[in-house]
C-alpha cells in the first residue's frame, strides 16, 4: 500500500453468491488502511512520534535511534533498531555540493516471499510475492530546496507588499484578524532577489488608527539604512501594536506614497500606490481565532500543504572537500517536529513539575509570594508610556493666551493613569561638545541663567481617564518667536483598589543600589555593572542606556564602552516592577597610566 491517492473512499459491498477476487481483497486493504491514514494526516500531521534522534558518531558516520513517525499522507513509518550510515553513503548526498544538508525519512515498502501461483503459470513467471514489508528509505535533501511544509495560512495572516523590483521585495504581515485589546506583531519582511550587491534603504511612517504604535501614536515607523542581504536572503522585522477597540471593526494599517522613501542602491525608488493592509478588530479570545482559522482550512489546502512524503529529521552541517565530508553540526531543535501523544500525558505532566516560575521576590511569607503573584498578573506591561507632543502656538501674539494640544492616545488603556508633561529642547552641551536635548519639568524660570531656549510657560494636562488620553495646555507668560511648543510626556498606569495596597507593600523603601555609581572606562572597555538590593529580595533587572550611541549592555549588565569619549547614562530597573530603578554613570575617556577609578 504504497499509493498516495487516499481519496475518495470505497468499500467492498458483500452480497450471497458473490465471486471475490484478489481485486476484492485489495480494495479491503486500501478501504482500511486509507481511512487510517487519512485520520493519521488530518490529527496528527508529519512528525515524530518517538525516538529517532540523530548522533555524530565519528564525524563521517551518522546514527539515527529506533522510533516512529508519520509522513504528509499518514503513513507509520517504522525504525525498528538504531542504523549507522555513512553520510556519503546515504542517498542525495552526491547529488549536491551544498554544506547545509536536511536529514529525511520516508516511508518505502518492499515484496517479498516469492510463492508459486497457479494463476502466473500462464505468464511464464509461475511466482508472486506473498507479503509486502513495510520499511523506509534515509535521504539528504538540500535544506535551501526543501519546500514550506507549513499548514496552508489561509486567511489567516494578510499581506501587503510595499514594494517591489528585480532585486528586492518589501512586503507587511499581520494576522486578518485581531483580538480587541490585545497585542498584534506586525512583520516587515525584506527579501533579496538578485545576485547584484545593492543596499537596501527604507524610511517610512505607517499609519495605525485602531491600534496604537511604540510611541503612543496612531503609528508606527520603519527606519532601514543602507542595509545588504546576499541573494535569497531574508529579513523580519516585528513591530507590536495595541488594539485600542473594544468592538468588532474593520481597519487597516495604512502607508502614503509620501510618507514612504525608498532606495536601492544609493538609487530612490518611487511607490506608485500607498499601502493598505485591512484587518478586522474582534471581540473573540486570541484562542478561538486561531481555532477557527485552523478549521477553515479547506482539504484541498491540506492536502497540497502538507502533502510530503517525507519526515525532516535533522539539520546536518557538513564540511566538505574534494574527496572528504566531515560533520561539523547537528541541529534538531527547529527541524524535527515532534507529536504529542495522549499516551504521554502523563509523562508530560510529570516533567512539567520539575520547571516552575521563576518567583522574582523571594520570602518565607507565603502572603507576600502571593501578593507578589497577583501584582505581576494584574499591573500588565507597559505600565509606562512616553512621547513627544506638539502645540502649535501660532505667529500673532501668544502672550497670557492658552494653547492645546491635540488629544493624545498614551497606550496604556482606561483607568486611572499620571501624566508628567514637561518643556523640551536642544541646546550646546560644553562638556560632551555636541547637541545635547533638555527637558524642563516646572518652573522654566529657575533656569533662565543657562540660556534654554524655552520661554516662561505653565503647562497642565486634562487625563481623559476612560478614553485612556489626554490633551496639554500651554500659558505663555511671555512673548516668544517659537511657532511650535514641543512637550515631553510620560505616562504612568496606576493601580487601583487593592492593588495600590499591594505595590505600596512592595515599595516599602525597597530599592537598588550600584555598588559603583560611577564608572571610568576606556573606549571599548568592558565592564559588568553590578548592584545591591536594599529591603528586596534579589530579582531579574532590565538595563537600557539612555543614549543609542553610548556603547552597548547585555542582558546581564556586562556593558561595552563606546568609541566616543564622554559622559553616558545607563538606566537599571527591576523587571517585575520599573519604578524601582537607579543609574549608573560611565565615564569613557582614554586612560593615562596614573588613572584611578
Amino acid at each position: 500500500m504504497n499509493s498516495i491517492n487516499l481519496l475518495p473512499f470505497e468499500r467492498n459491498r458483500y452480497y450471497p453468491g458473490k465471486l471475490l477476487t484478489s481485486a476484492d481483497f485489495l480494495s479491503e486493504q486500501s478501504y482500511v488502511g486509507n481511512k487510517r491514514r487519512f485520520m493519521n494526516a488530518l490529527l496528527y500531521g508529519p512528525g515524530v512520534i518517538c525516538g529517532l534522534s540523530v548522533y555524530n558518531l565519528d564525524g563521517a558516520s551518522l546514527m539515527i535511534e529506533s522510533g516512529v513517525a508519520t509522513d504528509g499522507f499518514g503513513r507509520e513509518i517504522v525504525v525498528e533498531n538504531s542504523v549507522v550510515r555513512k553520510i556519503s553513503a546515504i542517498e542525495g548526498y552526491d547529488e549536491t555540493d551544498s554544506t547545509r544538508l536536511t536529514l529525511c525519512l520516508k516511508y518505502d515498502e518492499e515484496e517479498i516471499q516469492p510463492v508459486y501461483a497457479v494463476g502466473s503459470a500462464d505468464t511464464g513467471s509461475g511466482y508472486e510475492m506473498n507479503r509486502v514489508r513495510e520499511g523506509y528509505k534515509l535521504f539528504f535533501a538540500d535544506t535551501g530546496t526543501l519546500p514550506n511544509d507549513k499548514l496552508a495560512e489561509s486567511e489567516f495572516l494578510s499581506r501587503a507588499i510595499i514594494y517591489a523590483d528585480a532585486d528586492y521585495s518589501v512586503s507587511l504581515t499581520c494576522p486578518s484578524m485581531v483580538p480587541s485589546g490585545h497585542s498584534v506583531k506586525v512583520i516587515l519582511t525584506v527579501e533579496k532577489l538578485s545576485d547584484e550587491e545593492k543596499t537596501f534603504t527604507l524610511n517610512g511612517v505607517f499609519g495605525t488608527p485602531a491600534f496604537i504604535g511604540p510611541d503612543g501614536e496612531h503609528e508606527f515607523k520603519v527606519e532601514i539604512v543602507e542595509f545588504s542581504l546576499n541573494a535569497g536572503g531574508r529579513e523580519d522585522l516585528v513591530y507590536s501594536l495595541i488594539s485600542r477597540s473594544d468592538e468588532k471593526a474593520d481597519t487597516m494599517i495604512l502607508g502614503k506614497p509620501e510618507d514612504i522613501t525608498i532606495a536601492v542602491g544609493g538609487e530612490s525608488k518611487q511607490i506608485p500606490a500607498g499601502v493598505m493592509l485591512h484587518l478586522t478588530i474582534s471581540p473573540e479570545s486570541p484562542e478561538d481565532i486561531v481555532e477557527r482559522e485552523l478549521a477553515k482550512v479547506s482539504l484541498e489546502a491540506r492536502s497540497i500543504n502538507r502533502s510530503y512524503d517525507y519526515v525532516k529529521l535533522a539539520e546536518v552541517e557538513i564540511e566538505r572537500s574534494a574527496t572528504t565530508g566531515i560533520i561539523s553540526e547537528i541541529r534538531e531543535t527547529g527541524v524535527k517536529y515532534y507529536i504529542p501523544t495522549i499516551a504521554g500525558s502523563a509523562d508530560r505532566r510529570e516533567y512539567a513539575t520539575w520547571f516552575e516560575p521563576a518567583r522574582e521576590l523571594a520570602s518565607t511569607d507565603r502572603v507576600k509570594i502571593e501578593e507578589q503573584v497577583k501584582y505581576n498578573t494584574t499591573l500588565r506591561e507597559p505600565i509606562y508610556m512616553t512621547g513627544v507632543c506638539e502645540i502649535p502656538l501660532g505667529i500673532e501674539d501668544k502672550k497670557v493666551k492658552i494653547h492645546y494640544s491635540n488629544e493624545v492616545i498614551h497606550g496604556l488603556g482606561g483607568g486611572d493613569v499620571y501624566v508628567a508633561v514637561g518643556c523640551e529642547c536642544l541646546t550646546h552641551d560644553a562638556k560632551l561638545n555636541t547637541q545635547a536635548k533638555n527637558t524642563v519639568y516646572g518652573d522654566p524660570t529657575f533656569f533662565k541663567n543657562d540660556a534654554l531656549p524655552i520661554p516662561d510657560v505653565e503647562l497642565a494636562v486634562r487625563v481623559m481617564n476612560e478614553r485612556g488620553s489626554f490633551i496639554v495646555a500651554a500659558k505663555l507668560n511671555e512673548h516668544t518667536d517659537l511657532v511650535i511648543l514641543l512637550v515631553r510626556w510620560t505616562a504612568i498606569k496606576l493601580p487601583s483598589g487593592e492593588d495600590r495596597d499591594i505595590v505600596a507593600q512592595l515599595q516599602n523603601n525597597a530599592s537598588i543600589v550600584p555598588v559603583q555609581p560611577t564608572i571610568v572606562l576606556a573606549p571599548n572597555e568592558s565592564r559588568f555593572i553590578d548592584v545591591r538590593f536594599k529591603n528586596m529580595a534579589p530579582c531579574a533587572l532590565e538595563y537600557e542606556l539612555t543614549d543609542k550611541k553610548s556603547g552597548s549592555i547585555t542582558v546581564d549588565g556586562i556593558y561595552t564602552a563606546s568609541n566616543n569619549e564622554g559622559v553616558y547614562e545607563v538606566h537599571i530597573y527591576s523587571a517585575d516592577n520599573p519604578f524601582i530603578s537607579t543609574y549608573a554613570y560611565v565615564v569613557v575617556k582614554k586612560k593615562d597610566v596614573g588613572d584611578v577609578e
